[in-house]
């Protein structure tokens, strides 16, 4: 069996920087155990397959591995992947603004495309599920988890989810932030709040984040760009707003320290003291094509 794919760079407009996906356009006939033999021999964070729909009305139904486990949604293999789709042709794409919709193990996940001369320049998914929050491990924990002091631990971190379950963790400095060397045993304790990965971050302004994403339990040690953990720590951001309504926007920079800068927007709404949406968007360039021999 010869499959193709392509290789795209997400949550950056240059080639080499972002988040790489795999993604596979056309995956009718394989079996979830090829799925993930594939996704670990392609060895990126995530790897997509692309499906026809359930429901005619929507783009695609899509699944998602990582090189260990099959995730239910993430959000860089949604945004990469509808700009592929977009770039490729294979789902419609008018000039200037649409929605598309893709099937996920959460349900379907709405995507909003921009197109410019042509071009799919960016992509922005609509959070499936909505925020959830639950108490984390102690901070003294989170300290040795990431290999850092008591004191460059914030505190209040929580796990955060739209589908995907982050340990949040706000960090003092941003120098602590570029200090992170995450303790794989240590990391264990993960397994106590349920949370598949840390989200260490911190705020330069109440709009600009800068944040790193570890999770040894997904078959990776660190993310260039995880849009996931990004509306996760959206939804707890805006929760923890004393407004009861309002639109939030943060900028997230995430994979600086290992030189795959990734630029992640992010923005939740509020209404009546509860959260309504969380999104998260970027852009992404295709890198190679090639066929994998199966």
């Amino acid at each position: 069996m010869q499959l193709p794919y392509l290789i795209a760079d997400v949550f950056t407009d240059t080639p080499f920087a972002g988040n790489p996906l795999a993604v596979f356009p056309h995956a009718v006939g394989l079996t979830d155990a090829a799925m993930q033999r594939i996704a670990a021999e392609m060895n990126l964070s995530e790897t997509i397959f692309v499906f026809p729909p359930v429901d005619p009305a929507h783009a695609a139904r899509v699944r998602i591995f990582t090189p260990a486990r099959e995730l239910p949604f993430a959000g860089h293999p949604t945004v990469g992947c509808a700009i592929v789709l977009a770039t490729q042709g294979l789902v419609p794409a008018p000039e200037g603004e649409s929605r598309i919709v893709l099937e996920e193990g959460v349900g379907p996940v709405g995507v909003r495309l921009k197109v410019e001369n042509g071009r799919a320049i960016f992509a922005e998914l609509t959070a499936a599920v909505a925020p959830s929050f639950k108490r984390a491990v102690e901070d003294a924990a989170i300290a040795r988890m990431l290999g850092l002091a008591d004191a460059d631990i914030l505190p209040d971190a929580e796990v955060a989810s739209c589908g995907n379950p982050f340990l949040c963790v706000a960090l003092a400095s941003r120098a602590a932030l570029s200090r992170c060397k995450p303790d794989a045993s240590a990391m264990a304790r993960l397994v106590e709040c349920d949370a598949r990965g840390v989200y260490a971050y911190w705020q330069a302004t109440p709009e600009h984040l800068h944040a790193r994403m570890f999770g040894f339990s997904l078959g990776l040690i660190e993310d260039p760009a995880t849009g996931s953990a990004a509306v996760a720590l959206g939804g707890l951001l805006a929760a923890r707003a004393p407004e009861a309504d309002g639109r939030y926007a943060w900028k997230i920079m995430q994979g600086e320290d290992f030189g795959r800068a990734s630029l992640l927007r992010l923005s939740a709404d509020k209404a009546g003291g509860r959260i309504t949406e969380v999104r998260v968007g970027g852009a992404a360039v295709i890198v190679a094509e090639g066929v994998l021999r199966y």
